[in-house]
């Protein structure tokens, strides 16, 4: 398919060889414009475009469905332009599409992503199984907060170049909390704003290959909290490379089943003792080469290097 007409090739998110990969690929690709579409059109065109995410996510979700062999075990592309700005001009999610990238292209104002605002809030009735996100802000209604996205027994889900903005008039209290889904990952995304619970936060149930790389977490609570999600041998969660600021624990790992490799984090809490339990909890034995600043030590290395032999 190559580029389509009208994407922003800015420096900060080049159209990658990756992301021409899965439009080359794509069963079906679907054209959203919050602007300019409009809700009966069949999506297939920017000259046809829809308007709500929700109802391309339905087409696609079915098209998935409906498809012969091939493309039941293909992907298809849901191609998503728009600057929503305020609360009216977005949507609350319940459902998402199996097996279906979302790009983010354009612009919202002077930012290289579209807007997505609303609650976006599916539960574990249908499998969404592997939808993926791609260079888009998400935001919380204004006045509603809550949290921004809240995911029940949906597995592959992911997150790639994208932002999560808690800075509407009613903060959000957190950008994702999961709960029992496998396979959810966020790479080289980016929250903004007082989040005043776990910017990043999952409940009970199996969570593995959980991942978190390459982000910058900022929040008025914790970074990113592990509860009592559970993992089994041999898919561990991972939290790698990541500058993390908060107010409590930049890293909590209740269930000591994740590695924790090469994080940066700066937090108010106090650091308690030479563990910094106020930055970080979790299996030493899974962490290596992290640094962290707390209220009352700085630059503290985690865990602390043994002496040599």
């Amino acid at each position: 398919m190559g580029i389509p007409n009208g994407y922003n090739t800015t420096p900060s998110f080049m159209f990658s060889e990756q992301i021409a990969s899965l439009l080359g690929a794509a069963h079906t690709v679907y054209m959203v414009d919050s602007n300019a579409g409009v809700d009966t059109n069949d999506g297939m065109s920017w000259e046809s475009c829809v308007k709500k995410m929700s109802i391309a996510m339905a087409l696609s979700h079915a098209d998935i469905a409906a498809a012969d062999k091939l493309g039941y075990a293909a992907r298809n592309v849901i191609l998503f332009k728009g600057d929503q700005t305020a609360t009216a001009e977005g949507e609350d999610l319940t459902k998402l599409a199996q097996k279906t990238d979302v790009i983010g292209i354009g612009s919202t104002d002077w930012k290289d992503k579209p807007q997505l605002i609303g609650n976006i809030v599916v539960g574990a009735t249908t499998s969404y199984m592997g939808c993926k996100f791609h260079n888009i802000m998400f935001k919380g209604p204004v006045l509603v907060g809550g949290d921004i996205i809240t995911l029940t027994g949906q597995h592959g889900i992911s997150f790639n170049n994208c932002e999560f903005m808690a800075d509407s008039t009613t903060a959000a209290t957190a950008a994702v909390l999961a709960t029992a889904c496998v396979g959810l990952e966020f790479r080289k995304c980016v929250t903004k704003g007082a989040f005043s619970d776990a910017v990043i936060e999952l409940g009970a149930g199996q969570a593995d290959d959980f991942l978190v790389e390459d982000c910058l977490i900022q929040g008025a609570n914790m970074g990113i909290d592990i509860g009592a999600a559970t993992f089994a041998v041999g898919k561990y969660g991972m939290i790698k490379n990541n500058v993390i600021a908060s107010t409590l624990a930049c890293i909590n790992d209740a269930s000591n089943k994740v590695y924790v490799i090469g994080n940066r984090g700066m937090t108010l809490a106090t650091s308690g003792g030479a563990t910094i339990a106020g930055a970080v909890v979790c299996n030493v034995q899974l962490a290596q080469d992290n640094r962290f600043t707390t209220s009352n030590k700085t630059n503290m290395v985690y865990p602390a290097q043994d002496a040599l032999a």
